[in-house]
């Protein structure tokens, strides 16, 4: 128990510290639609970005892929930016580099032959590295467009497309 008492103090103390030193107007956030080429479908993907400074970004996304063919993706991302080229202030160019966490699902019916059953449900999940490139183009005072492509490369490698629009806080 005393264990505990003191891990959750020393965690409550550094997220109070790490608070006091987080800038919320370098935050965006946002939704958008995302194709994935390894299951042929579009899907849905909601996003957080924090801007460290005027090179680097951190990423946190998170993109369900709809079902298709009785197979489903839902993927996490944790990524960081690198801006490689601004244009202007409304303007600017990013490397990709991360990791992805795929999780999918596959679904097939069942049926018995001769007291044997087949098919029903199995799961699991990949690990892989994120790389791509995507822009930041500032739509309004408040609002982003952010379009991306990315490559996944895993054990099943699979490309993502897509764009989100995010609220600039």
């Amino acid at each position: 128990m005393k264990r505990l008492t003191l891990v959750l103090l020393i965690a409550f103390v550094s997220l109070g510290t790490y608070a006091q030193t987080f800038d919320v107007s370098r935050l965006r956030a946002g939704a958008g639609f995302v194709y994935a080429s390894d299951i042929n479908n579009i899907g849905i993907t909601f996003n957080g970005v924090y801007n460290f400074n005027n090179a680097w970004e951190g990423a946190l996304s998170i993109t369900h892929i709809f079902p298709k063919d009785e197979l489903k993706y839902t993927i996490l991302d944790f990524d960081a930016h690198y801006i490689f080229y601004k244009a202007n202030e409304e303007l600017n160019f990013y490397g990709i580099g991360g990791l992805a966490l795929t999780f999918w699902k596959l679904d097939l019916p069942t049926y018995t032959i001769g007291g044997v059953r087949f098919g029903g449900s199995t799961n699991g999940s990949d690990i892989g590295l994120n790389v791509g490139a995507g822009m930041n183009y500032k739509l309004t005072d408040f609002l982003n467009l952010a379009p991306e492509v990315r490559l996944t490369i895993s054990d099943g490698s699979y490309a993502r497309i897509g764009a989100t629009v995010q609220y600039m806080f």
